[in-house]
């Protein structure tokens, strides 16, 4: 199973529909990577976390045209989406993404996949979702400071980065007993 959070497909061409001039473009880079990511893992299913899309399209064409040739590429994959606030004002998905299952939550063995994490976990499952897009600084050499996506383990609950290049993140402060950890070029780095 390959698990992707917040990939907000669509975002920019929200913002153009709506007068913001913003460039075209990163819908594709980001299902380029996804299909990287799908091409070297082979997963039997791909399970987005919530906010598939940004908002409702309305002039999409081109959109529909890169995303029906990927699903066609990965036909064979089950695509479930479990839903997203953005998911919600968007509308239905779009066509093209062939969804084999929406569902609020997916519970699998002793984990539970939400696009929110809940603020209790009133269950014994240990729960991974989305929705912050969680950052942490990083400091390099000299007086270099960077946001970087991160993945965020606790005890009960992990938190994935947004898989979307055009989202926006929160910077996190992690609990003493999380662990954090970045991905910088090809290597997982963990932020101590």
């Amino acid at each position: 199973m390959l698990i992707v959070a917040d990939p907000h497909f669509g975002k920019a061409q929200v913002f153009r529909d709506s007068g913001i001039p913003i460039p075209g473009g990163t819908t594709a880079e980001d299902i380029g990577r996804l299909s990287s990511l799908m091409e070297r893992l082979q997963p039997d299913e791909l399970l987005l976390l919530g906010d598939l899309m940004h908002g409702r399209i309305d002039n999409g064409r081109n959109f529909s045209a890169t995303v029906g040739t990927w699903r066609r590429r990965w036909s064979g994959i089950l695509l479930t989406l479990v839903t997203g606030n953005h998911d919600l004002r968007a509308g239905p998905p779009p066509a093209p993404f062939r969804l084999d299952r929406i569902v609020a939550q997916r519970v699998c063995g002793p984990f539970v996949f939400s696009h929110k994490a809940e603020t209790t976990n009133s269950h014994s499952r240990y729960t991974i979702s989305g929705h912050v897009h969680p950052a942490v600084f990083v400091s390099g050499k000299g007086h270099q400071r960077e946001t970087l996506p991160c993945f965020c383990f606790g005890e009960k609950r992990a938190l994935l980065p947004a898989f979307g290049g055009f989202t926006g993140n929160q910077v996190i402060r992690p609990e003493p007993q999380e662990r954090v950890y970045v991905v910088a070029e090809d290597e997982v780095v963990e932020i101590i």
